[in-house]
């Protein structure tokens, strides 16, 4: 709702007040809300590529597609649990996932991530786990109603892949990269079906990639992933 209808020249406070307006039942609920989404997206230009495709149309389910590696390249406990509890977990077997299983990675985290020296109660350790479960459920790589969770890798369109492609070469700073990196596996995307979906993409002429031995040299038709988000989403 807030991306969709964002102005771009306004602030991030006059868009709030605009598009909030007397929209939450209650107060505090407003509160929690803008205080969430402000320290999210407190770097508006870096989401400026999330903007662009709400307000270009994306479809709800694409689009947290596009959110899940933005959180996962951002956020650190989501992207370490991702990178090393969840798609390790994926790679050996696991079928399906408890929030309880995930609760010995929170315990170990914390004192890791956290600058307080507190060590997290055993609800805050409960309450972690069952919060980065339902995170990976809405984001789509775990699927099911109950507690138990099914593994499901995302199946990107060509257009979100394009947007990946994009915004991993700037977040590794290389295109080269790109085929290797673990960002893929936010989406449980292994680096043998990226590099078989840049072959692909290169034979319909979407991106250049070319290969000789090591070496690896892959041109992307835009400069950055907003200008992507700006041409290609629509």
């Amino acid at each position: 709702m807030l991306f969709s209808r964002w102005h771009i020249s306004d602030t991030l406070e006059a868009n709030f007040d605009r598009i909030f307006n007397g929209r939450f039942k209650t107060v505090a609920w407003e509160k929690e809300v803008k205080t969430t989404l402000r320290r999210r997206f407190r770097d508006i230009d870096a989401a400026m590529p999330l903007v662009l495709a709400s307000k270009n149309g994306l479809p709800l389910d694409e689009w947290c597609h596009w959110l899940l590696l933005w959180i996962g390249i951002r956020e650190h406990l989501y992207r370490d649990f991702a990178l090393t509890w969840l798609f390790p977990e994926f790679e050996s077997g696991r079928y399906q996932v408890r929030p309880e299983d995930v609760q010995s990675f929170v315990r170990s985290t914390w004192p890791r991530l956290s600058r307080k020296t507190i060590p997290l109660s055993d609800y805050g350790v409960v309450r972690g786990a069952r919060d980065l479960v339902r995170m990976a459920t809405d984001f789509g790589v775990l699927t099911g109603s109950g507690s138990q969770k099914t593994f499901s890798p995302l199946h990107l369109s060509d257009r979100s892949f394009l947007y990946y492609v994009h915004a991993i070469a700037e977040a590794e700073t290389s295109t080269s990269s790109i085929p290797q990196s673990k960002f893929w596996q936010l989406a449980l995307i292994r680096p043998t079906e990226v590099i078989e979906a840049l072959l692909r993409l290169h034979q319909f002429r979407k991106l250049d990639y070319q290969v000789a031995g090591s070496l690896v040299q892959l041109t992307l038709p835009f400069e950055s992933s907003r200008e992507y988000a700006e041409r290609m989403v629509a």
